[in-house]
């Protein structure tokens, strides 16, 4: 009989976690999918400078570079002046280090949509950007487009950032085929030092 209680307490609380979290469950609401269901929020992105100005990103909706999805990188000090600048691609992490010369510098990995040319779709791409700083409006980030999705967070060392990005290949009918994964070094200067498949 004990475990039969403590049973139904679990699901109880999985239900109350489902229709909270997920939106189903509840009463006119046929699951996930539905019209109904409640996204998750998600955490906006924030990394601090030695001065104490803080960069954050957002998706850019008033404008776009080369016709693409961009993202605005703002930085915001500590009075509350604001400067941003838009990249290209959606920014999925940002980090931040010091290059060759020890002076702070902004790292924004970007996942990048598939380009069309001719009616051909094209390979989406990570792209890493460098913005030296303090920066401004007018500065112009440093891109760097490597192979493959799915990135890491970048890692700083002695200068260098260290990433990992993996692709996968489909075939015609869709069916997912096999993996490669990177290991890329690269300079903030935007110069790729390896590139090593694993």
């Amino acid at each position: 009989m004990k475990k039969i209680y403590v049973l139904a307490v679990l699901m109880a609380g999985l239900l109350i976690f489902g229709q909270q979290a997920f939106g189903f469950g509840g009463p006119g609401n046929s699951g996930p999918g539905s019209s109904a269901m409640m996204p998750l929020p998600i955490k906006p992105l924030l990394v601090t400078g030695s001065d104490g100005t803080a960069y954050v990103e957002s998706v850019n909706t008033a404008g776009t570079v080369s016709g693409s999805l961009t993202s605005n990188i703002t930085a915001i000090t500590s009075s509350g002046a604001k400067q941003a600048i838009a990249v290209n691609g959606k920014v999925m992490s940002l980090v931040m280090g010091k290059d060759t010369s020890s002076r702070d510098t902004l790292v924004a990995v970007a996942s990048v949509p598939p380009q069309s040319t001719n009616s051909t779709p094209g390979s989406p791409s990570t792209v890493l950007y460098f913005v030296s700083l303090p920066f401004n409006q007018s500065a112009t980030p440093v891109s760097v487009s490597l192979d493959g999705m799915n990135a890491s967070e970048p890692v700083f060392v002695n200068g260098f950032v260290y990433i990992t990005t993996s692709s996968v290949t489909f075939s015609n009918s869709g069916t997912p085929g096999s993996q490669t994964s990177y290991l890329y070094i690269v300079g903030t200067n935007g110069s790729i030092v390896s590139q090593v498949a694993y």
